[in-house]
């Protein structure tokens, strides 16, 4: 009978009993000896450093016969366990584009002192499992997996992908997710299951590609393409930051036809449009007051107009619309049509 034991360390102690090889990766166990990119890995370290509960570390306590040593296999947790034991040790600085300025682009050595005690005395939580045999610990993950909820493709997403343009839409989360939440965009369980990341990747899609009707595999494709390098991150953060600030400024959509995801995805890209250029859409560098009560008052009619019933909808000015707001609305020609919608509704020009 397997015994599981919790226990927690600090991670002065971890990383003391990796340095005397007490705790070792027992690769049999691993998915992958690939090492985490540098953002990822200070995600990590600042997510220690801030406090913030990190997933469980699961170790094997097992005894050499010869050495009459005691040591504990990484079960589960060998890549956090090496970027905490890599800035423990001053191996890599932390990524200069942390949410928090006062961690960017330095060593466990070059940070304050308050800031470094942080990191040591961090409880790292531990199952240790006594007792057991290989073929008993594999069966532990087997059933603990059998009864995880499946991933969406968003989770799985960003499971698998650990590069830059993972981290570059998580970034966006960070910084737009909770103003969408508040305009009614996104309801918490949404985000929970990141339907935000979805929302920011079908646009920088749409950046990378022009409007599109996009599938998990097309969006799989654009992470696995910029996954080492993203060269455009600079000009897809100008834009879309350009289009979100913007966004979030209108507090009058919320709790309006426009506060959906679907209606988002098509005014950001008109937003950009405005000033820069998308594919399949005009360019039409138009100057915009984005704070004008006309724009608002433009963007209000399109959500009434949706509020009219199938009959008189036949014969509204703003019938296509309607239409592309209703049916099939993550298709191509519909998204076109409700982007040049918003372009009009930005530019002042009359429907037709």
């Amino acid at each position: 009978m397997i015994v599981t034991q919790p226990t927690h360390m600090t991670v002065a102690e971890y990383c003391a009993a990796m340095h005397r090889n007490e705790i070792i990766v027992n690769k049999k166990y691993q998915r992958s000896d690939q090492v985490w990119p540098e953002i990822a890995r200070s995600f990590l370290i600042e997510s220690i450093l801030l406090g913030f509960p990190i997933p469980k570390i699961y170790l094997h306590s097992t005894t050499d016969l010869k050495s009459r040593q005691t040591i504990k296999e990484i079960v589960d947790g060998q890549q956090r366990s090496r970027t905490i034991f890599d800035f423990f040790y001053d191996k890599f600085p932390l990524s200069k584009h942390l949410e928090t300025d006062d961690l960017r682009g330095l060593t466990y050595s070059e940070l304050p002192e308050s800031w470094q005690s942080r990191f040591i005395s961090y409880s790292i939580s531990i199952d240790l499992f006594l007792s057991a045999a290989t073929d008993e610990v594999v069966q532990v993950f087997r059933r603990m997996n059998s009864y995880t909820v499946p991933l969406n493709p968003e989770e799985l997403r960003n499971a698998v992908y650990q590069g830059t343009f993972k981290w570059f839409i998580y970034e966006l989360s960070g910084t737009y997710s909770t103003n969408l939440h508040n305009i009614g965009v996104f309801g918490e369980k949404s985000l929970v299951r990141m339907q935000d990341l979805k929302l920011y990747t079908e646009i920088a899609h749409a950046l990378d590609h022009g409007i599109t009707t996009t599938n998990k595999k097309a969006l799989d494709q654009i992470y696995k393409k910029y996954d080492r390098e993203f060269g455009s991150e600079e000009d897809f953060h100008e834009r879309m930051s350009f289009a979100f600030d913007n966004i979030i400024s209108m507090k009058y959509i919320k709790g309006t036809n426009l506060a959906k995801p679907y209606m988002i995805y098509s005014l950001a890209l008109a937003i950009i449009d405005s000033k820069y250029s998308i594919p399949n859409l005009e360019p039409e560098d138009i100057a915009v007051d984005f704070s004008s009560i006309a724009l608002e008052r433009r963007l209000l009619e399109l959500s009434a107009a949706l509020d009219v019933d199938e009959e008189d909808a036949k014969s509204s000015p703003f019938q296509t619309f309607i239409s592309a707001s209703r049916d099939r609305t993550n298709v191509k020609a519909q998204r076109e049509t409700r982007a040049q919608w918003f372009i009009k509704a930005l530019s002042g020009a009359k429907p037709r």
